[in-house]
């Protein structure tokens, strides 16, 4: 199988059976330890191994340098802004420990293992750090943006997985101990909306908090909209970013591309146009996302493994230095042992598993970890692209 438009039907297909087969009560389990994502990265990376399918095609190019752009669109135009501010002081605060104790972890691992990784790997710490963050569009902008190879990324998903998903398994432990935790620093029992020791609680929203006023006649309509104004964008972005200065391997028009279609599309959730989402603009943009993902993981192969032990170190000591600051920052905010975990699990994992682990210490933190994980989204490329030029710099 080599020609392009076989490929993407395949890709297409395999998107539609995990998409199906994540929805089976059978598989549910399954897909709760190990998500739709990275069976769309692993299974390509598989077939490719076995060499099923090419390592190499015109389509694979085509896709991360036109697809990635329209899917940032898609998926950021929707999101809720004015929800984020209802997260509470302390909230944004442990948040952002969170993002800057990751930052701090992968570079200080970076720099203690960087003797047996190869020489891109700085840019792997940035796509990690903006996937640890954000979640995985944010790890392909930070790829996309930076020109990653495909051999820097694949033990990295390895890593995200088998690192992140025992680091939310000890999450949900430490809800047996936060009694002991919230006496010890006499932590406020209340969850704070806009100021610290408010008694005012956070009502949990869904996955878009506020429905915009006047919505959509026709679904369909709106939805070719959407799909329309995200390939305008990223044409145009694409258009801007050749004319904009490149300042190094690490700031190209590629990366240029990725900031101004990120910002631009933040922007575009402030107006009118967030009315788009309601026709489905982010469950499209997710979809694509997971196409593009399946063509990233048959770029990569399975001998990549190789060097997952040196790359899982890093990973382990990485999320424990995001541990000890963030517990640090909790401490000194005397923050409830939930809403530290909240925003850790909001950090490693995503909008979906953060709510789960917030709920495991009350039900109010479960939507709250949901605005958390949206903001992390936000961020995380931003944030991957300014640590993978800080552990480019780093002396060594």
């Amino acid at each position: 199988m080599t020609h392009p438009w076989a490929l993407l039907g395949a890709f297409v297909g395999l998107v539609a059976f995990l998409q199906a087969a994540s929805a089976l009560p059978a598989f549910r389990k399954i897909f709760r330890f190990l998500p739709v994502p990275f069976w769309c990265y692993f299974l390509p990376m598989t077939a490719t191994t076995l060499k099923w399918i090419p390592e190499s095609s015109p389509l694979y190019s085509f896709l991360s340098a036109q697809l990635l752009p329209v899917c940032l669109v898609l998926l950021l135009i929707g999101t809720d802004l004015k929800s984020l501010a209802r997260m509470g002081r302390a909230a944004m605060l442990l948040m952002l420990i969170g993002a800057a104790g990751t930052a701090a972890g992968g570079l200080i691992s970076f720099r203690l293992y960087h003797r047996w990784l190869p020489a891109e790997a700085w840019g792997g710490i940035g796509a990690l750090t903006g996937s640890w963050i954000g979640g995985s569009a944010n790890m392909l902008a930070v790829k996309e943006a930076l020109q990653l190879p495909d051999r820097v990324i694949a033990p990295l998903i390895i890593v995200d997985a088998a690192v992140a998903y025992s680091w939310m398994a000890l999450l949900v432990w430490s809800s047996s101990q936060q009694a002991r935790w919230d006496v010890l620093v006499r932590a406020s029992t209340s969850l704070p909306v806009r100021q610290a020791g408010s008694a005012r609680t956070l009502p949990t929203p869904s996955v878009r908090p506020e429905p915009v006023e006047g919505r959509m006649d026709t679904p369909s309509r709106g939805l070719a909209a959407a799909i329309a104004l995200a390939i305008l964008f990223s044409l145009a972005a694409q258009w801007i970013s050749r004319k904009m200065p490149a300042m190094g391997p690490a700031f190209s028009a590629s990366t240029w591309t990725i900031l101004i279609v990120t910002s631009v599309s933040l922007l575009l959730s402030l107006t009118p146009v967030r009315k788009l989402e309601e026709a489905g603009a982010s469950r499209i943009g997710s979809l694509a996302l997971y196409v593009l993902l399946a063509s990233i993981g048959a770029r990569a192969n399975l001998t990549a493994v190789t060097q997952a032990p040196v790359f899982l170190a890093l990973g382990a000591t990485w999320i424990l230095i995001h541990g000890v600051v963030l517990l640090a920052g909790g401490y000194l905010l005397k923050a409830p042992l939930g809403l530290i975990a909240t925003a850790s699990q909001a950090n490693i994992g995503g909008t979906i598993s953060a709510p789960l682990v917030g709920a495991t210490f009350s039900t109010e933190l479960a939507g709250l970890g949901l605005l958390m994980a949206i903001f992390g989204n936000l961020i995380g490329t931003y944030a991957g692209l300014a640590t993978a030029l800080a552990a480019r710099n780093l002396p060594f």
